[in-house]
């Protein structure tokens, strides 16, 4: 069996031969492509692209789904793991996580057992998201920085 060999020794990388060599890849792949997918968007193509960024915020958080990758759960952004949920919006999704309960209560009462699995759908995707909150607020809250002494440098003593 032959052995590996290196097209050129291997050399120490440092960020700018990084970037010269990701250039010359990029550069050499566009060479194998047609030429008019390098071409600079019409207006209505750029309006496109960024209308599809602004319907991105919903009332719970940012949807991240894909550009040009239509809504496939219909805008029922409580159940939908593309939602990027806001902490904000916690007092908001408890209200609703609420809801959900008094609505599961009332369907099992009138026996609605179909009625009964979405909710319980729903309300568990509810439940998913308020902890994704809580995990976002706690990798995420407040620093507190503490009050500055300037006492020593100012001369004086406190």
């Amino acid at each position: 069996m032959g052995q590996f060999q290196y097209p050129t020794p291997p050399l120490a990388i440092y960020p700018e031969d990084v970037i010269a060599h990701h250039r010359s890849y990029i550069a050499r792949r566009r060479k194998l492509r047609p030429s008019e997918e390098y071409r600079d968007l019409t207006p209505d193509e750029w309006n496109e692209f960024i209308t599809h960024f602004e319907l991105r915020k919903v009332a719970l958080g940012v949807c991240t789904r894909d550009y040009g990758t239509p809504c496939v759960h219909e805008h029922a952004c409580v159940r939908c793991p593309a939602l990027r949920p806001d902490p904000d919006q916690r007092d908001r999704l408890e209200e609703i996580t609420a809801n959900l309960q008094a609505r599961i209560e009332e369907a099992q009462a009138r026996g609605c057992r179909g009625e009964v699995a979405g909710l319980e759908a729903t309300l568990a995707a509810a439940q998913g998201k308020l902890k994704t909150m809580r995990e976002l607020l706690q990798r995420h809250g407040p620093t507190h920085l503490g009050m500055p002494n300037f006492g020593p440098s100012a001369g004086r003593r406190m």
